[in-house]
C-alpha cells in the first residue's frame, strides 16, 4: 500500500501521489527535508475511498513545507488536512476540484485563511459549483484576507465568480503586492468598468498581468480626462460583456493613454479585440514618429522641436 510505503521515506523533499491516509500525512509532518507535496486523486480506476482517521491528530507542524498542490473530486480531504495540519512555511497553494458546493466550498477558505500571512500564490480552479439559491460565487471576499498575494487565479467556467467595480477596489487595496492575477467564470455576472478598472489599478502598482471581464458598453469614463498611468501592467486580457466591441477606437485610445507598456489586449488569443489593437499600433507608431522628430536650434541656440516653420 502507498502510505505504508511513504512511511519508510525518511529523507523526502518533494512528494506527487495519490491522496494518502492519516498515518502517512503524521509520518510526513515529521520529516524537516519535506518541501513540496502534490496530491492527484486516481479517478476511473476503481480507486478505493482515503479516509483520514480523525482521532489522530498529535503530529507535528510541516515546518519547512512551502507549496500544498491537490486535484480531488470535492474539498473534503483538503479540507480535513488544513484543518488538521500545521504549514507555517506555505507559500503556495493550488487547488483543483471537480464538484464543491457553496458549503464545502465556504469550509475550504475558512481553513486556507489560517495562512493568510505567509500565502503568496493562490491557485482555485472549480468545475461545478453547486448552490441551492442559484447564488454567484463568492471566492473573491473570502480572499480578501490575503493580504501577502503575489499570484492569484481563479478559474470556474461553470460558475460565476461575483466582481463589480466595488469588490474588485477592495480587493486591490488588500493585494498591495498583487503582481499576476486572473478570474475567469463562465461570465454571465456583473462586470467591472473601464472606470472601476483604473481606480482599482492606483492600489496595486506592481500588477503585470491582469485578465478580468470588463463592461465594454457602459464605458462612463471620459477618454480625455487627465491620465493616471500604470507602468507596470504589461498583460492585458479581458473578456468583452458583450460582444462585438462596437467602440474600438475610444477603447484603443483609454487603453494607450492610461497603460503606456500595454502594446496589445488577448494578445494572440482572441480576435474579438483585433480592432482596438489595430488602432493600439496606430497610436503607438504616431507616438514613436513624433518622438523621432529631430530636434533644430531656433535663433537664440535654444533647441526646440516640431515641424520646420
Amino acid at each position: 500500500m502507498l502510505s505504508d510505503r511513504v512511511r519508510f521515506c525518511k529523507q523526502l523533499v518533494t512528494l506527487f501521489c495519490p491522496p494518502l491516509d492519516w498515518a502517512a500525512w503524521k509520518h510526513l509532518s515529521n520529516l524537516p527535508t519535506l518541501v513540496e507535496v502534490e496530491i492527484r486523486e486516481v479517478c476511473g480506476y476503481g480507486a478505493p475511498p482515503w479516509p483520514l482517521d480523525w482521532h489522530i491528530i498529535n503530529f507535528s507542524p510541516f515546518l519547512n513545507v512551502t507549496v500544498l498542490s491537490f486535484a480531488v473530486g470535492s474539498a473534503a480531504y483538503v479540507t480535513t488536512i488544513l484543518q488538521h495540519s500545521q504549514f507555517p512555511s506555505l507559500k503556495m497553494f493550488w487547488i483543483m476540484i471537480d464538484i464543491v458546493s457553496s458549503t464545502e466550498a465556504e469550509r475550504l477558505f475558512r481553513a486556507l485563511s489560517h495562512y493568510k500571512q505567509t500565502l503568496e500564490q493562490l491557485t482555485f480552479i472549480l468545475g461545478e459549483y453547486h448552490d441551492l439559491q442559484n447564488n454567484y460565487l463568492t471566492v473573491i471576499t473570502h480572499l480578501l484576507c490575503f493580504t501577502q498575494l503575489r499570484i492569484l487565479q481563479l478559474e470556474s467556467l461553470d460558475s460565476c465568480i461575483y466582481l463589480d467595480n466595488n469588490l474588485f477596489l477592495k480587493a486591490m487595496s488588500a493585494w498591495p503586492y498583487i503582481e499576476f492575477l486572473k478570474i475567469e467564470d463562465s461570465g454571465l455576472r456583473p462586470s467591472i468598468t473601464f472606470r472601476g478598472l483604473f481606480t482599482a489599478l492606483r492600489q496595486c502598482p506592481q500588477l503585470e498581468s491582469l485578465q478580468v471581464l470588463i463592461d465594454t458598453v457602459n464605458i462612463e469614463f471620459d477618454p480625455n480626462a487627465e491620465p493616471i498611468q500604470h507602468t507596470s501592467l504589461r498583460t492585458l486580457d479581458l473578456e468583452a460583456s458583450e460582444p462585438p466591441i462596437e467602440t474600438a477606437e475610444v477603447l484603443a485610445r483609454i487603453i494607450f493613454t492610461w497603460l503606456p507598456c500595454v502594446d496589445q489586449v488577448n494578445k494572440d488569443t482572441d480576435d474579438l479585440w483585433d480592432e482596438v489593437n489595430l488602432h493600439l499600433i496606430s497610436l503607438r507608431a504616431a507616438a514613436r514618429r513624433i518622438m523621432e522628430v529631430p530636434s533644430i536650434p531656433d535663433f537664440n541656440g535654444m533647441f526646440t522641436f516640431g515641424n520646420i516653420l
